[in-house]
């Protein structure tokens, strides 16, 4: 496998990443979507059972491991070796078997055409470029398998400002997936269903350690389900759940 400068970039930062003790400042505040989590892995679980399932962009490995009971093969593929050693290393331990971890490059896959039935990632394809790593997920589904990606959205300028201001946070290749992106994403997928969160719910971020958080956060997410249902609207959300059909 060969990596451009782009690529680098992406496996440099992500093996710090993964090397890390500390949790990301970021990372907490997914708090605020708690719906979104939830939504996403309703319908991976719902489509893994019996069947060979690649997990793009698996980090180390523990949700792939956690699906293993239910599936009948897991691959996992992340361009960090430092995530594939760590992943390899805990299902070795685990004793669990169904399941394989690679290094690779999403948008050129060591993968065979046509060889699983469920892909999944999250928080991957906008590290991507959308026609290359789009066109690789079409090839190595099956005819009529499913994919489900959990994504950042670039259109809210509240939350662009915050990026702004946080550029260490990410690395200088991402790119927060924007309304004209799901024309490339229907260009290879024939069903594409979208769901939007995180609006007002954001409002609950500051409130995140406080007893009160989860109160703050269940009032925003009652707003979001009126908010979010505008088509105007929606895009300024910060995630969408994506349940794509081969």
């Amino acid at each position: 496998m060969t990596y451009d400068a782009r690529l680098a970039r992406e496996r440099d930062f992500h093996n710090e990443r993964f090397g890390a003790v500390e949790e990301r400042k970021e990372d907490s505040f997914y708090f605020a979507v708690k719906p979104a989590v939830d939504a996403y892995w309703r319908l991976v679980r719902a489509a893994c059972p019996e069947q060979d399932v690649l997990e793009y962009g698996c980090s180390n490995g523990m949700s792939s491991i956690g699906l293993a009971h239910s599936a009948r093969w897991i691959t996992g593929i992340d361009i960090s070796d430092v995530a594939i050693q760590q992943a390899t290393n805990t299902a070795a331990l685990r004793g669990i078997e169904n399941v394989t971890f690679q290094v690779d490059n999403a948008e050129d896959m060591n993968l065979p055409s046509a060889s699983f039935d469920v892909v999944f990632g999250s928080g991957i394809l906008h590290h991507l470029v959308l026609d290359k790593s789009l066109s690789e997920i079409r090839r190595v589904l099956r005819p009529g398998g499913k994919a489900f990606f959990f994504e950042p959205l670039g259109h809210n300028p509240v939350i662009n400002l915050y990026r702004n201001r946080t550029p260490e946070a990410r690395t200088v290749d991402e790119h927060p997936l924007l309304k004209s992106d799901f024309e490339i994403v229907r260009k290879y997928f024939s069903k594409c269903d979208l769901e939007f969160f995180g609006l007002a719910a954001l409002a609950s971020i500051p409130f995140r350690k406080s007893p009160f958080g989860a109160a703050v956060r269940g009032t925003g997410e009652r707003i979001d389900n009126l908010l979010l249902k505008i088509p105007g609207v929606r895009w300024q959300a910060w995630i969408v759940v994506m349940a794509l059909e081969a």
